[in-house]
């Protein structure tokens, strides 16, 4: 059987080109030739739309030595992961070394602190999450401005929270679950990884927009979580799709809902929160920031660079493979995100009475 390519240039072939002697072997030389190269540059231009060519890495680069990305969590983290998968790419195109600095403890305030008092110079960055709108929101005491005490640079990955059962569990649906819970006041429980993340807070927010009195249980990590929701200790889980994704492929969890405001690619046939109350739309972000006062023309250098990695198919792959989506922003964007947060945040706080930490 002929392939689609093979078949495109049958007429080629030398049955059908009915020449005799030197003047059909001459005629056969010149179209392998021309064939050939043709499949050269078929070949070159394929390469091409799936690799597209960057633009030139900049001559004059800020960065004078090793560049140090500081971050509050431990090694294996979302936020980790994603700070060494960037930085080999964003220090080649920057044109110095970049090192991940893990300062974990205190919540994320450790590693913030240190970032604070660095020099301004683009030299120490630090990688920070969603996390830390969240604690600027429920806190009782910030040594620090959350968010004037920063340069945002650039958001890098968003990624959506995910409500989810056991697959074993008699809610199929989100308006199982609301039904459930409206029913049985008190008696349907979720899991976080911990007070005052956005997994408990996503799910106080639930509970306020739905006039739902769902028990929230704290874990400290998301594993723990999993095996009781998977005995059936704990009714629903809400993590983020970082770690839901493989869970649902598995088979291990059944995804209800996802909060993007579009359904995802990665959780296929999975309502979007907004399909059930409109307008809860919430995506969880990782971003780089650095300290206050960075010279404009550092942090557009380091935006377009990063910018430029983050559109490369490597990277977007390597973020889809965790349940994250590639996504860079504008300087002013991402302060504006990081605020409109902390404001979105303290109202749930507030409606639900949940004590400052």
């Amino acid at each position: 059987m002929a392939t689609d390519f093979e078949r495109a240039f049958m007429f080629l072939r030398p049955s059908r080109v009915k020449f005799r002697g030197s003047l059909d072997l001459r005629l056969r030389c010149v179209l392998g030739v021309l064939l050939f190269q043709f499949c050269s540059w078929m070949a070159q231009a394929q390469a091409q739309a799936q690799n597209p060519p960057q633009p030139p890495i900049p001559a004059n680069s800020y960065a004078t030595k090793t560049i140090r990305i500081v971050s509050g969590s431990i090694p294996g983290t979302s936020t980790d992961i994603v700070a060494r998968l960037l930085s080999p790419a964003l220090g080649e195109r920057l044109g110095q070394t970049i090192i991940v600095d893990n300062r974990p403890g205190a919540g994320g305030l450790l590693a913030l602190q240190n970032i604070i008092a660095s020099k301004p110079d683009g030299m120490s960055l630090v990688i920070t999450a969603a996390n830390h709108s969240i604690g600027a929101a429920i806190r009782k005491v910030t040594p620090f401005d959350a968010v004037g005490d920063f340069t945002w640079i650039s958001t890098i990955a968003t990624y959506p929270m995910v409500i989810a059962v056991s697959p074993n569990s008699s809610i199929k649906s989100m308006d199982d679950l609301v039904n459930y819970a409206k029913q049985n006041p008190g008696r349907v429980s979720f899991s976080s990884v911990g007070i005052g993340t956005a997994h408990h807070l996503i799910g106080e927010w639930l509970n306020s927009e739905l006039g739902l009195e769902m028990v929230h249980i704290p874990y400290k990590g998301s594993p723990g979580a999993l095996v009781d929701v998977l005995s059936g200790q704990v009714d629903v889980m809400i993590d983020t799709a970082t770690f839901a994704l493989q869970q649902v492929k598995q088979g291990k969890l059944r995804a209800l809902a996802v909060s993007a405001k579009k359904p995802s690619d990665d959780f296929p046939g999975v309502p979007t929160l907004n399909q059930t109350i409109s307008g809860f739309e919430y995506e969880s972000w990782i971003a780089l920031a650095g300290p206050k006062g960075m010279p404009a023309e550092v942090v557009q250098q380091i935006n377009q660079e990063l910018r430029v990695v983050l559109a490369t198919p490597e990277i977007k792959k390597r973020f889809a493979d965790i349940g994250a989506v590639s996504a860079g922003s504008t300087s002013l964007d991402l302060k504006q995100s990081v605020e409109a947060d902390i404001v979105r945040w303290k109202k749930v706080i507030d409606s639900r009475k949940i004590p400052l930490q």
